[in-house]
């Protein structure tokens, strides 16, 4: 029995047993933060139950798979026995093949080798051993009929297991699909909740306008409405269009590309927002070529919203760092650490998904589809590379690493030392 208790008070009660695990509120807590801890727990006792459920279905599964071995084998013993006037006392290894080919579709590979098992014990002592003794048993066409019948025994279990994991990848496939569904419908939903809102921000506007056509003020402010909704419907569409044309797996340009220019494109791209947060950059570039193969504009876009990410997601006045470094002699790693919001544990893994977005960032950021870090990825790995994102926990800032490989005879060179400039300034030491 296991108890949890929340400001001195018992929350939940979970009993556990070998089948199932079951969780009861003992008392429902007052205040709103009482509350909320209940909830937060629900979470764990779901968890607990589907795993509880799980383990007890294969277990269950298994379990039945290697009984009904058992009787195949039985129902085929039982055969022989009827067909014994006709057959006389040679071995039932024919017919004891059947029950091997049954367990080894239905349960796999160990219930198919616990009825070669005993078809080869059932086989041998009941109609050789019995009939005619060990020196029966001993007689090559005996000890011939029996070695095939281990052999084959053994290679119909390794055909069912394989064909069990087939049908295991299947299942697993087929609820990937059924995942992808949902997130597809809950995509579907999220993009209409985005568009909804700049739109009733553009009609809300337009009212305004058509009220008061002639004061400049007004006019000035519907006007800017307008234009920020627009611009973040652009975003949207631009984001949606860049994953369904990179989803196409059409392979990237491969051309010398400077890294240099690429974080200086970004950084470009970057400014307006720095500057607008008063943010205090410090760059680690190097003085030397850092040549690597693919197509800079995409390169240009990864680093500039790892960028735009880092300044959107740090308070006003913050600190980002972006770090260009040798990994051994064939590989650089690009780093870009700010100390902004920072990510909690468990949302790292699904970061990079489409239509995921870092809890917490919905009060520093203008909204979106989470689809900017799913387009990273995407380029990245298909430039060679890798992508990853660390971080101590919320309020802890967070870090981006991303590693591409060099160019064909190219040698990383150490670079320099770091120069941190206020604002959106930035130095290629």
């Amino acid at each position: 029995m296991c108890r949890v208790y929340w400001r001195s008070k018992p929350v939940f009660q979970a009993a556990a047993f070998s089948v199932r695990c079951s969780f009861h509120f003992l008392q429902a807590p007052a205040s709103r933060c009482e509350v909320a801890a209940p909830r937060r727990l629900s979470h764990l006792t779901e968890a607990c139950d589907r795993q509880v459920a799980d383990g007890y279905w294969h277990h269950a599964t298994m379990k039945r798979h290697y009984l009904s071995a058992i009787v195949a084998v039985a129902m085929a013993l039982l055969l022989r026995y009827l067909l014994n006037p006709v057959l006389g006392q040679q071995g039932p290894y024919l017919i004891l093949t059947l029950p091997i080919v049954v367990a080894a579709f239905y349960g796999g590979f160990g219930p198919a080798l616990l009825a070669t098992a005993l078809g080869t014990l059932a086989g041998t002592y009941l109609f050789i051993e019995r009939a005619g003794g060990t020196r029966e048993l001993l007689q090559p066409e005996n000890v011939t009929r029996l070695i095939l019948f281990v052999a084959i025994g053994l290679a119909i279990s390794m055909m069912g297991g394989q064909l069990r994991r087939s049908r295991n990848a299947l299942a697993e496939k087929v609820l990937q699909l059924k995942a992808v569904n949902r997130a597809k419908d809950n995509a579907m939903a999220v993009l209409g909740h985005e568009i909804r809102n700049p739109l009733s921000a553009i009609h809300s506007a337009q009212t305004l306008l058509q009220r008061a056509p002639g004061d400049k003020k007004r006019v000035f402010c519907a006007s800017e409405v307008i234009a920020r909704q627009v611009a973040q419907m652009t975003r949207m569409a631009d984001d949606l269009l860049d994953l369904s044309g990179m989803m196409s797996d059409s392979p990237p340009a491969h051309a010398p590309v400077d890294l240099r220019q690429v974080l200086q494109q970004a950084l470009e791209q970057c400014a307006p927002l720095c500057t607008k947060k008063n943010h205090r950059l410090r760059t680690v570039i190097g003085d030397r070529p850092v040549t690597v193969t693919g197509d800079a504009q995409r390169l240009v876009q990864v680093f500039a919203n790892l960028l735009t990410n880092a300044a959107k997601y740090t308070d006003p006045g913050g600190e980002i760092a972006l770090t260009v470094a040798p990994r051994g002699t064939r590989q650089v790693a690009v780093a870009i650490r700010d100390n902004g919001i920072g990510l909690p544990p468990g949302a790292i893994a699904e970061l990079f998904e489409p239509f995921v977005q870092a809890p917490g960032s919905a009060s520093n950021a203008e909204g979106g589809l989470g689809l900017g870090l799913a387009i990273v990825r995407k380029i990245v790995m298909d430039h060679g590379g890798d992508v990853a994102a660390e971080s101590q926990g919320l309020g802890m800032g967070s870090e981006f690493t991303v590693v591409l490989p060099l160019a064909p005879n190219k040698v990383q060179q150490p670079p320099t030392a770091s120069v941190a400039m206020p604002l959106v300034g930035h130095s290629d030491a």
